[in-house]
């Protein structure tokens, strides 16, 4: 007798922070005391959706440190382009964090490395224990790992990336991303590719 595979969902708290913040950036919400509550609602709401709507067994929230991390040792101008965090947004950071707390949720985070690279880990060594591991994020980057028992969870499309999803999308297969990648770099953290080289020859070459 099979058993189903019990599921685990590592949501990327520092990305869906950002997303639920810009989502609201033309009608903010304001609460009482004039402060802006917008990522912590779109956040808060993102989270129970996904409790609700996909009931998993397991559950950790993955947040970035805010501090430097290996990457930027290698490369001193890793995401130097990024526009520095709103105001309004790192006010709610606390308040996000409490909110974790109090659904019972735990939070995950580790110094030197981005919460990338702590989903990335627990997800594949979750999938060789036997899990089915949904990355919960918007970052293209996950799609590298997409395999039999990883997918990737967009929650803010409402879509679920398996392996099949990932070719029809990039047209080549989740171990090919990291090559893909490579050679058209990644201009949102400021990584450079090879001269000349966008998407469609990218593709073309893999």
């Amino acid at each position: 007798m099979t058993t189903t595979p019990k599921s685990l969902y590592l949501i990327d708290g520092s990305a869906l922070m950002y997303r639920a913040y810009f989502a609201f950036i033309r009608n903010r919400l304001i609460n009482s005391r004039g402060e802006d509550t917008s990522a912590t609602f779109g956040f808060v709401n993102t989270v129970l959706k996904l409790v609700r709507v996909h009931q998993p067994d397991y559950l950790a929230i993955v947040f970035d440190t805010g501090r430097p991390t290996f990457r930027h040792e290698m490369y001193p101008e890793y995401k130097a382009t990024r526009q520095k965090m709103p105001d309004e947004m790192r006010e709610q950071i606390p308040r996000i964090r409490e909110s974790v707390d109090a659904l019972g949720l735990p939070l995950l985070e580790t110094d030197g490395f981005e919460a990338d690279d702590v989903i990335g880990t627990l997800a594949v060594k979750a999938a060789a224990e036997g899990f089915d591991v949904y990355m919960v994020t918007g970052d293209k980057d996950f799609m590298q790992l997409v395999g039999p028992h990883i997918s990737v969870v967009d929650p803010m499309k409402d879509a679920t990336f398996r392996p099949e999803d990932v070719v029809e999308k990039y047209g080549i297969p989740p171990e090919r991303i990291t090559d893909y990648l490579a050679l058209t770099g990644d201009a949102s953290d400021n990584v450079p590719g090879v001269p000349k080289v966008g998407d469609k020859t990218a593709r073309e070459l893999l």
